[in-house]
Parts: structure tokens; C-alpha cells; sequence
């Protein structure tokens, strides 16, 4: 138990493929969709978000991310630079979507105006690329424990 009393994921070192991961004790199960066009992230966020007890869907473009909505993740780890649909029109969509609404979103991009259009279009987050393994798991248990 953290101190208050409340229940906090374990974090503990571990190796993985050349990585060092903090892995939770696996106390909450997410959907997670990842929409990211370069293989090697979407390896690495995989790595990260799988060992953490969570459910990984994988997009490597915007509109394979349109479809994995159909889904109904609880969250969307997005990439704003992508081919065939970018993350901001995904982001829009999802923001413009009734249905959608209570679906978290984590803007995890190198593009030079990520934070104003994540921002702009009420992503729930951001994290500018390259981020550490660390704050990708801060940030998607944050996300996560608050309400929708």
C-alpha cells in the first residue's frame, strides 16, 4: 500500500531485449491502442505496456487506428506524424465521437507543434519523443487510475 492507504502498482527493474523495464505488479488490465508508424516504437511501447498486465492493439498508420477504435480501447498511445490519416485527425475523430468520449489519449510525438494540436484537440496527455520508459509508464498508470 502507498502511504494514505491507497493501493499503488509495485514498480521492480527487469531486462528485456538490451531494456531495462519497470513493470507493475499487474494490478489494473487496459485495452491499450497503439498507433504508431515506425515499427521499432510501436516494439518498444508493446514491450513496455505488455508486461504492465495490459492488452495491446497495434495500428501502424492512422486508418488502422480509426478501425481498432471499433474496439473501444481505454487508451490510445498516438503518433501525430503518420501516413494516410495523421494522429490529429484520429485525435479529432475520437474527440468528435460520442462514443469515444471516456477513450484516454497519450500524444507520444517528435513533431515540432505536438503539444499545441495535443493540446488543441484535448489529447490527456503528452510526451515528446524520444520519452523515457519511465514517464511512458507514469504517465499511462496516471491516466489509467484517473476518471474518465
Amino acid at each position: 500500500m502507498a502511504e494514505g492507504g491507497s493501493a499503488s502498482p509495485a514498480l521492480s527493474l527487469s531486462r528485456a531485449d538490451g531494456w531495462v523495464l519497470l513493470l507493475t505488479d499487474g494490478g489494473m488490465m487496459a485495452t491499450i491502442l497503439i498507433v504508431e508508424d515506425q515499427e521499432d516504437m510501436r516494439k518498444l511501447y508493446q514491450a513496455i505496456l505488455e508486461p504492465m498486465g495490459h492488452d495491446v492493439l497495434i495500428a501502424s498508420q492512422g486508418v488502422e487506428g480509426l478501425h481498432g477504435l471499433k474496439k473501444h480501447p481505454d487508451l490510445v498511445l498516438l503518433d501525430l506524424s503518420m501516413p494516410t490519416a495523421s494522429g490529429d485527425v484520429v485525435l479529432g475523430f475520437i474527440r468528435s465521437t460520442a462514443e469515444l468520449a471516456d477513450v484516454r489519449v497519450l500524444v507520444i510525438s517528435a513533431h515540432p507543434d505536438a503539444e499545441s494540436i495535443a493540446e488543441k484537440l484535448e489529447a490527456d496527455a503528452f510526451l515528446q519523443k524520444p520519452a523515457s520508459v519511465k514517464e511512458i509508464m507514469e504517465t499511462v498508470n496516471r491516466l489509467l487510475e484517473s476518471p474518465g
